[in-house]
């Protein structure tokens, strides 16, 4: 793992870590019990972590997750997604909010 992957991954575990905190009073109890939430996206490949099957994309704004552009690691689900992508290459992707990190769960190469 890079030290800027880690740096990501620590940002965005911190950040979903502080914003339940900050809504788990504000919720009811069967909030957690919901569905993560679904969305595409578009952007581009930073980093492929095959063996962790991790992908770093730098993504467009995804307004259906109410996320700004950014570039943050996805778990990809199933692993064989990443297979033929490139650093650099743009794509078109389905994530859902996952538990913990985001994952990826299809990839459209554009």
């Amino acid at each position: 793992m890079t030290p800027r992957f880690r740096a990501a991954l620590a940002a965005m575990l911190l950040s979903g870590a502080l914003a339940a905190a900050g809504s788990v009073a504000a919720e009811p109890a069967d909030a957690t019990a919901r569905p993560p939430r679904s969305a595409t996206g578009a952007g581009v490949v930073a980093e492929i972590d095959a063996k962790q099957a991790m992908l770093t994309l730098k993504h467009d704004p995804i307004p259906a997750l109410g996320w700004p552009a950014m570039t943050m690691p996805f778990r990809v689900t199933p692993p064989s997604l990443l297979d033929g992508l490139k650093v650099g290459q743009r794509i078109e992707f389905d994530t859902n909010e996952g538990h913990g990190l985001p994952e990826i769960t299809a990839i459209r190469k554009r």
